[in-house]
């Protein structure tokens, strides 16, 4: 029986299909830091869990390198979806939420882990355990520095062991192909040399700084709201602050976002009386804003009959095409929003939606080109085949669009939400 981390043709061929449904989950994404991925030693890639499975997906695309990954163990109950799974090259971490009798075996998955690191071959472990549609980091779990410290022992200094921090910073938690996605790779962490200037601690001291580190890495990567009290007001005045920066533009909002979330925490923790009346002022300005379906795309227009106008035209103007793509791709777009639908949790939805896309679109392509090549020329064929690929990432897009075009004709015409967001940009400003 193969090991998880030797390689397979079929495996290979699947990561050729499903890597521009990744990216093609997103309006935009884009990866920074690559140059930090070290080009050899055993490395251990550490993202945040912000977004269910679409973090692992996204250090999966980040390059066509093999990988390994963990996932909770209690996805792995059913044989046959553990099969799935290890073929994708993913194994099972069990937690103390598993039971006793399980935790036992994370022993089991500590080897494995050493064992593909042992062979060069990246591990990707989200430490946070579970994942949490925030922007916050919550505290990691000893696993990392346990592979990392094993897998170090098990080189015995022929290679270097390191842990490269990942930030995975979305525009949305929620909406397929509406979000944007910048993914930060940090310097790596040398365990190995840290281990040996260090060699006086124990291996408790050391599980801890490693996890310390790795931590504090991962902080730097992400706009890191510390507190969950007043998180959604802090949260919302960032965006109305960086709510000028183009969308597109990932750096720029990041830096935005993390240079709010700083101001408006220093006013919190010097000016306490005057962040508690702001945080007021921001929350009822988002319960109005939510209560009357307006989003907070909607509110950053400087000139709101414009971007409303401008919406409606490029909504109007691009429906006969979408109307197209809509018609062949319906089976899947149906399929996938009935099941999606049933997902109680509404962060592992677009997980769902791009794994559906993965399989059942690209069936459904194989259909279409036959068919298409049965009925007209090859050529004729191709180009209709051209066309179809990106159909539902484009439908998607077209409803996010039409949700928009509403959204800033309601902001148009709801002077009193208009009104308290004047008078909380003035005050934002001056932090």
């Amino acid at each position: 029986m193969k090991k998880i981390y030797e390689d397979s043709l079929g495996y290979e061929l699947l990561r050729y299909i499903a890597d521009p449904y990744i990216h093609g989950a997103f309006k935009k994404i884009r990866y920074e830091g690559m140059e930090n991925l070290p080009k050899e030693g055993a490395v251990i890639l550490s993202p945040n869990h912000c977004d269910a499975l679409m973090d692992p997906l996204a250090v999966l695309a980040m390059n066509h390198q093999k990988k390994v990954f963990v996932a909770r163990a209690d996805i792995f109950s059913k044989p046959l979806l553990r099969k799935i799974l290890t073929y994708f090259k993913i194994m099972p971490i069990y937690r103390v939420r598993d039971g006793f009798r399980n935790v036992l075996r994370a022993d089991d998955t500590i080897e494995k882990s050493i064992e593909v690191l042992n062979n060069l071959v990246p591990f990707c472990i989200l430490p946070e355990g579970r994942h949490r549609p925030m922007h916050s980091l919550l505290p990691l779990g000893k696993g990392i520095s346990r592979v990392a410290l094993g897998a170090d022992k098990a080189l015995k200094g022929q290679k270097h062991v390191f842990i490269v921090p990942i930030g995975c910073e979305y525009g949305d938690y929620y909406r397929y192909r509406a979000s944007t996605l910048l993914v930060t790779i940090g310097k790596p962490i040398d365990v190995s040399a840290y281990v040996a200037d260090h060699a006086d601690h124990s291996e408790a001291m050391l599980l801890n700084e490693i996890r310390e580190m790795t931590a504090a890495a991962m902080k730097e990567l992400i706009v890191y709201i510390p507190d969950d009290d007043d998180y959604e007001a802090t949260w919302e005045g960032a965006k109305l602050l960086s709510g000028q920066i183009p969308e597109r533009n990932l750096r720029g909002r990041f830096a935005a976002n993390r240079d709010a979330v700083e101001k408006i925490g220093k006013l919190r923790r010097e000016q306490p009386e005057k962040a508690g009346k702001l945080f007021e002022k921001v929350l009822e300005f988002t319960q109005a804003r939510k209560r009357a379906r307006v989003s907070l795309h909607a509110t950053y227009a400087k000139h709101p009959m414009a971007a409303a106008l401008w919406r409606t035209l490029k909504t109007l103007v691009s429906l006969p095409v979408v109307l197209a793509m809509a018609v062949a791709a319906s089976p899947v777009l149906c399929v996938n929003e009935r099941l999606a639908g049933g997902v109680k949790d509404p962060a592992f939805r677009n997980s769902f939606r791009c794994g559906i896309l993965i399989v059942v679109w690209t069936l459904l392509l194989v259909v279409w080109a036959i068919v298409l090549l049965c009925t007209v020329k090859w050529y004729w064929a191709l180009a209709a085949l051209v066309l179809l690929i990106p159909a539902p990432m484009l439908v998607y897009e077209w409803v996010e669009q039409l949700r928009r075009c509403a959204s800033s004709w309601r902001y148009l015409c709801n002077g009193r939400i208009r009104n308290m967001k004047k008078e909380l940009m003035n005050v934002l400003k001056t932090l």
